[in-house]
């Protein structure tokens, strides 16, 4: 049995000193891992670079930083080597960094503009002029950015969703996902792992509410096409549910 697991947090650098990131440690995805080891499986797990490692032999442990590293890693590895499962616990950021400009810089951007999308009367190609007038003036930091700026913007994009090539590339794979919200009602927190399970392709989603995360305390359901199949009430119960049912699915196939 090989099981592909990922945790913990990534990060995307702002300069060689600040990183935006996440909270996430990758003691969930930690245990999990150790839990399929427990059973014989080969695992392999990607995490972030302060992530909580598993305690058992792991067939590789990956090391990454941000999306686009994740995201290079999961295909080299989804090309060469078929997963009976993946489990993505990872903490994936949403933005990666386009650029950063001053805030007195964007101003003097503007005014230089202002001239030209005066004569502009269409909207939509008003917005297109001023967005790449904007872009033009963000710059990619090197070495350490000055503490001397009075106001600093970072402009970011929406990062891909790295778990969408994951049925693309291994149809059969049993795929995990994840959903993250913070204090929602139970409906709506499992009408977005519905829409998540639909979009990914997800064979199962662990549902949770950062309200009721606390250390190893963690309230979460576990989500397939029938709906909650599980409530687990702890980090432990959440890996051993996640591993029973996938190995259940296996031993099916």
């Amino acid at each position: 049995m090989k099981i592909l697991v990922t945790a913990g947090d990534t990060y995307e650098p702002i300069d060689d000193v600040r990183k935006v990131t996440h909270m996430a440690t990758g003691r969930l995805g930690s245990l999990i891992a150790d839990e399929f080891a427990k059973q014989g499986a080969k695992v392999t797990f990607i995490c972030g670079e302060h992530s909580i490692r598993p305690t058992l032999k792991m067939e590789k442990i990956i090391e990454i930083q941000g999306v686009v590293s994740l995201q290079k890693t999961l295909k080299d590895l989804l090309s060469h080597t078929q997963f009976d499962s993946l489990v993505h616990s990872m903490a994936v950021s949403d933005y990666t960094i386009r650029g950063l400009v001053t805030e007195d810089d964007l101003i003097k951007k503007f005014l230089k503009i202002i001239p030209y999308i005066k004569n502009i009367s269409n909207q939509k190609e008003m917005f297109s002029y001023i967005k790449e007038a904007f872009s033009s003036a963000l710059y990619n930091a090197e070495g350490k950015i000055s503490s001397d700026y009075e106001s600093l913007l970072v402009f970011m994009d929406r990062a891909p969703k790295v778990i969408s090539c994951v049925k693309q590339m291994q149809p059969n794979t049993i795929l995990v996902g994840f959903k993250l919200l913070s204090n929602v009602d139970e409906e709506t927190l499992v009408a977005a792992a519905k829409e998540q399970m639909q979009l990914s392709g997800s064979d199962f989603v662990l549902a949770n509410d950062l309200a009721d995360i606390d250390g190893d305390n963690h309230k979460g359901l576990l989500i397939s096409s029938k709906g909650i199949i599980d409530r687990p009430a702890t980090k432990q119960d959440i890996a051993k549910s996640i591993v029973n049912h996938v190995t259940n699915c296996i031993g099916r196939d």
